[in-house]
This record gives C-alpha cells, structure tokens and sequence, in this order.
C-alpha cells in the first residue's frame, strides 16, 4: 500500500468512523500552511482535532523521530495522535508518549491497535494557522461573517 493510498484511508477512517472517538466533520490531507508541521491527515471536531501521520517504511518512521516537533510533543499538532501504518510495522513499544497506533490490515480495513492520550500541551498557534487556512481558502476573500440576528 502507497503513502498516498493510507492518506485516503485514513481520511475516510476520521470522516466516516462509528466511534465518536475519532469522528471529524471536516478532514484535510497533506495540507500546507502556515504550520510548520505539514499533517497526512488532520480531522477536526468542535475544540478536539485529530493528528494522523502516516508511515509506509521503518526508515520514514525512524526518519519521524528526528523531527523537532516530535522530539517536543509541546511544538507538535494534535489533541490526539495516531501513527497509521500496515500492520506489524511500528509496535506499540515503539510509539512516543501518548501516540496512539493504527493498524491497516490484510483487509484493508484500519484497526486501532493503541489510543492515544491527550495533548493538553500542544503548537495551539499551527492548528489555528491550519484552521485559518482552510477558511481563507473556502471563504476567497477576507470578509466580515455575520451569524446572528438581523
């Protein structure tokens, strides 16, 4: 399975799942931003977001590690985190503090193997600049948004 391929599914997984735990009503993927973190996949739902980064190879996942808003959990976007691979590629054991870990099976279906814990300390800065892009993008042109009564 490509790189590209586990993208889609992992998007799909946040979109469609029956678990509230990992239902998004909107999700990007491979989104550039200002963020410095560029997420495979990002799902967003009310005050929670979800951080789904995908690995096809040790190598990638090893390569992951070194990065500096992985090395500083603090620095990195999330609530929660999930690596998503096929299956057996990463462990459990491996994982960084309170990373969670999915699982792409034979079926191709995605299994949670591990959930992950909260982020209280997170980069609140590149998930507003994500969030702020999205908008930017949908809306065309700055704008004042009126929602209340008139």
């Amino acid at each position: 399975m490509t790189h590209k391929e586990l993208i889609e599914k992992g998007a799909k997984f946040l979109k469609n799942s029956k678990n509230w735990r990992f239902k998004c009503q909107y999700v990007v993927k491979d989104f550039v931003s200002m963020c410095y973190e560029t997420p495979d996949v990002f799902g967003i739902r009310g005050s929670h977001n979800i951080l789904i980064e995908v690995k096809t190879s040790r190598v990638d996942f090893k390569k992951d590690q070194k990065k500096r808003f992985r090395r500083e959990p603090s620095e990195g976007i999330g609530y929660t985190r999930y690596y998503l691979c096929p299956e057996n590629l990463i462990t459990i054991e491996e994982l960084p503090d309170k990373w969670g870990l999915l699982y792409c099976n034979t079926k191709n279906k995605i299994e949670v193997i591990k959930e992950s814990e909260v982020f209280s300390e997170r980069n609140i800065y590149g998930e507003m600049n994500i969030m702020y892009s999205i908008i930017r993008r949908l809306a065309l042109k700055p704008q004042i948004l009126e929602f209340g009564e008139k």
